[in-house]
């Protein structure tokens, strides 16, 4: 049993349904499946579940875990084994310290990722508390972290070298589901992640995502590879900050 109808569950229920065919795999969702996506990527998600016999229940939330159950406001669902997938938590270790923290106890930052509180320390990923477009904070994803990272990075050089700050903003273009190694959905969505009409589905679907995943981890063994070095001299004031950031809260950026 998954417990979590976001795209973590979606993935995770259809991976272990295609797996394991042998296997009762079933998903929990508080809203309806799949109803933040168009149309489209709903029927079409409505139907991978439906041809891998995945049982939904929907609108339906979870008060209790155990061994062998799971307890809901409708009642009790088998579960030997329970896979939760309900959303992500922020570390508590920024609300412990002096940084201003949201109510989610993320870093809240400026649009150069730098903490409001502490200008010595940047906030990037899931760790920060950053406004997207439409003034919707940016959600816990790849998504977000690797444009705030560049963004952090851009920034702290643009300081030390007294140059000009970046002003690019964070947005999306897409969601890209896995829906087991054969099918995939890739939702197409506006800046601040509402769903278009338009949506990629099937086999080239998954592909896509394929493609985004081994993207991903050959940029994380590859950092520098093919890409362009740009040297910058640091000025007094730079210097300066440079020098005495180690021995006040930091830079952070990573």
């Amino acid at each position: 049993t998954v417990v979590g109808g976001g795209l973590t569950g979606v993935e995770a229920a259809t991976e272990l349904a295609e797996t394991r065919p042998d296997l009762d795999v079933s998903l929990i969702a508080r809203a309806g499946l799949g109803d933040w996506l168009s149309p489209k990527g709903a029927r079409h998600l409505q139907k991978v579940f439906g041809n891998l016999r995945i049982t939904t229940h929907e609108h339906t939330t979870v008060t209790a875990v155990h061994a062998d159950r799971v307890t809901t406001t409708d009642g009790d669902i088998p579960a030997a084994v329970t896979i939760w997938t309900t959303g992500f938590a922020v570390h508590p270790i920024a609300r412990a310290t002096t940084l201003e923290t949201g109510d989610t106890g993320q870093i809240t930052v400026d649009a150069t990722m730098r903490s409001l509180s502490h200008p010595d320390v940047y906030a990037i990923g899931d760790a920060a508390l950053v406004t997207g477009p439409g003034d919707e904070p940016l959600r816990m994803s790849c998504a977000s972290g690797i444009p705030t990272a560049w963004q952090a990075a851009d920034a702290i050089a643009a300081r030390l070298t007294d140059s000009k700050l970046p002003t690019i903003s964070a947005r999306y273009f897409n969601q890209c589901i896995s829906l087991g190694r054969k099918e995939g959905l890739i939702q197409y969505v506006t800046a601040d992640d509402r769903a278009v009409s338009a949506a990629l589905t099937g086999r080239l679907a998954a592909l896509y995502k394929e493609l985004v995943c081994k993207g991903a981890a050959w940029g994380v063994a590859n950092p520098t590879m093919g890409l362009p070095t740009r040297r910058r001299r640091v000025t007094a004031e730079g210097a300066r900050v440079e020098a005495t950031a180690g021995t006040t809260a930091g830079t952070e950026a990573a």
